[in-house]
């Protein structure tokens, strides 16, 4: 399903990532520089030579980095544009998870800490933590790709707000080709995979959607909407327990 439709989309070639927002970019073979809107370290898509997606600047750089090759498609990796297509999706009553859903606040800060929405359906409230998870650990997506105290304080916010009786979900976006559900990476912050085992056993719940960016059309589309979210070995996609990410 085509969720958002993009103009001016323009291929290029990662050539290094200047620091946590610029990446050095190669648009036809001129040398420039692109906005990245995602703070992970993405070290698996910005190699150089990769194959990118850019859309023109609004800043002070010419151009954005949205993509990055993957497969035959794109992987969205601009968390800007990966809320744009979740909230385009919820519109469009396009996620079963949150069907009937919609927004009524953006940002909404907490005693704690700031998170994304607070979506309404029949007067009921549910705030939601939307997290971009673009690292592939086989056949599964993941978060976080490097520690991240933001996103434990987020999750230790939404544990508080659940023992308040308040409904929450921690919702993950991905955008990769060819997985079977999402899976927090243990190895890059233990402290997170073990809150978020203490989230699901609050009541948080997480959910996740995949999405990819279509070359032929410049369009992001929604590949699977209702992604199931792996903590524990309850499951039988596991072969051996813990999976191989998280042994020592």
């Amino acid at each position: 399903m085509e969720l958002l439709r993009l103009g001016g989309v323009l291929e290029c070639q990662v050539w290094r990532r200047v620091n946590r927002f610029t990446v050095e970019v190669l648009v036809g073979r001129r040398k420039s520089r692109a906005y990245l809107n995602n703070t992970g370290r993405l070290e698996e898509f910005l190699i150089r030579g990769r194959k990118g997606y850019c859309l023109p600047g609004s800043g002070r750089l010419p151009y954005r980095l949205f993509a990055m090759e993957e497969g035959t498609h794109g992987s969205v990796v601009d968390t800007a544009l990966q809320a744009r297509a979740f909230e385009e999706a919820l519109k469009r009553d396009s996620l079963p998870s949150l069907k009937g859903y919609r927004v009524r606040r953006r940002n909404p800060r907490t005693d704690g800490a700031l998170l994304d929405y607070e979506l309404v359906r029949d007067g009921k409230e549910l705030v939601v933590e939307l997290k971009s998870a673009v690292l592939r650990l086989g056949e599964f997506a993941s978060y976080p790709d490097c520690p991240t105290q933001r996103g434990r304080k987020q999750l230790e916010e939404l544990i508080r707000l659940s023992g308040e009786g308040r409904k929450v979900a921690l919702f993950f976006m991905t955008s990769l080709e060819g997985i079977r559900g999402i899976l927090p990476n243990g190895r890059a912050d233990p402290a997170l995979y073990h809150l978020m085992v203490k989230a699901r056993k609050a009541g948080v719940l997480m959910l996740g959607a995949n999405i990819l960016f279509q070359p032929e059309s410049s369009s992001v589309i929604l590949l699977q909407p209702d992604l199931p979210v792996f903590l524990y070995p309850r499951t039988s996609v596991f072969s051996t327990w813990p999976p191989q990410y998280l042994r020592a």
